[in-house]
């Protein structure tokens, strides 16, 4: 059974307490062998089969103002024990037969919340109401500019997240450019709009795309675009601190100026994930623009992907090796993340965004916006420290 609450035009929607067995982990990933020596060795990638049917039966059972698909997917631990999943386009129930949805316009971000125990999703977060949801940031509907969520952290006892600000640019369905980059808070634990105040976004840089503590430090990373890729770029502030001033990585150092900021790995994607695993560093990415292949790369500091082997792991079935944008109807898959906060020391989860040319293929089965999650499973092994 579902109910709602509504804070002063924040509206809530609560699941009830049903469970999903979680199943074997299945499917279309193949084992493989990553890195060597001291690098983390990645054995198998395979999908999560038990985390998918938790979002299956959660988007399936949505209700009118319910999360029923939607991409981005970056998720982020909450001090009460709840993970906070922030997705852009959501597309909202009640779900039919076939997983089909009434035709409407996407609320461009929203929050899931989950259990932080079993990672079962629990409730949708927008503003408005059922009848007339809105983004947690920016304009309602079609309005524009919009915000599509970034990647989140708690930091000084609130959630900040990055909100990437966009807005029309020519026809089709890539018809978009991002114009700058602002930066959300949210006060905890009740995930209310508090502010939104510019950030660092003058040098053609999108930053945001992973964030990632490490000792005193929240590492921001951020993704360049010069053709013919895109590239890593890395900057850090002070915990406590990702309001204020930040040092960008100058392939040597740190510097105060944004404009010395190097890259640090060509050709990854709009999005990437980086994480920590046995005392190493794991960068985990798609190609620059869109394909099938998800890739891993693995260094000893949380900038040192420079110069590091790209290795292959998982070829995603639903994603096209030639992508055809002017295509009606392609299936495509983009924009890895990594969740350490459901990983253990020899496993790292990691979802990527599954969309189509057509809009026809999200009304007639919703699944078809839904991220997939996998299992990158690495062979037991000492801390490289």
């Amino acid at each position: 059974m579902r109910h709602s609450r509504v804070y002063g035009g924040l509206i809530a929607l609560i699941v009830g307490s049903t469970t999903v067995a979680a199943g074997p982990a299945t499917g279309a990933g193949a084992n493989v062998a990553v890195g060597g020596g001291c690098s983390p060795v990645v054995t198998a990638a395979r999908p999560a089969a038990g985390l998918q049917q938790k979002w299956a039966h959660f988007g399936d059972g949505a209700d009118a103002g319910e999360w029923a698909g939607g991409d981005g997917t970056y998720s982020t631990p909450l001090p009460d024990g709840r993970t906070a999943w922030l997705f852009n386009d959501t597309f909202l129930g009640p779900v039919g037969p076939g997983r089909s949805i009434t035709p409407h316009a996407p609320v461009h971000n929203t929050i899931v919340t989950a259990d932080g125990r079993s990672d079962r999703p629990t409730g949708t977060i927008l503003r408005g109401t059922a009848e007339n949801p809105l983004p947690i940031v920016g304009p309602a509907g079609t309005d524009e500019p919009w915000y599509w969520n970034g990647d989140g952290i708690v930091d000084g006892g609130k959630l900040y997240v990055f909100e990437f600000q966009q807005r029309t640019a020519g026809e089709g369905h890539f018809g978009f450019e991002w114009i700058g980059t602002d930066l959300a808070s949210l006060s905890l634990p009740d995930l209310r709009l508090r502010k939104v105040t510019p950030t660092y976004d003058g040098h053609g840089i999108q930053w945001g795309v992973e964030l990632l503590r490490v000792g005193g430090y929240i590492y921001i990373y951020g993704t360049g675009a010069e053709w013919p890729g895109k590239q890593a770029h890395v900057a850090r502030a002070g915990v406590g601190h990702l309001d204020g001033a930040w040092e960008f990585y100058t392939g040597s150092g740190w510097s105060p100026n944004e404009a010395d900021s190097v890259s640090i790995l060509d050709e990854v994607g709009s999005s990437y994930g980086v994480a920590e695993v046995q005392g190493r560093y794991v960068l985990v990415t798609t190609d620059s623009y869109l394909g099938s292949e998800i890739y891993v790369h693995t260094a000893s500091t949380p900038f040192g992907f420079a110069g590091t082997e790209r290795v292959p792991v998982y070829d995603t079935p639903e994603g096209q090796p030639e992508f055809d944008a002017d295509a009606d109807g392609d299936i495509y898959t983009y924009n890895v993340a990594v969740h350490p906060t459901l990983s253990a020391r020899n496993n790292l989860v990691v979802s990527y965004n599954v969309n189509s040319t057509s809009i026809a293929d999200l009304y007639g089965d919703i699944s078809n916006n839904r991220a997939r999650y996998l299992d990158l499973r690495f062979a037991p092994g000492r801390p490289c420290r």
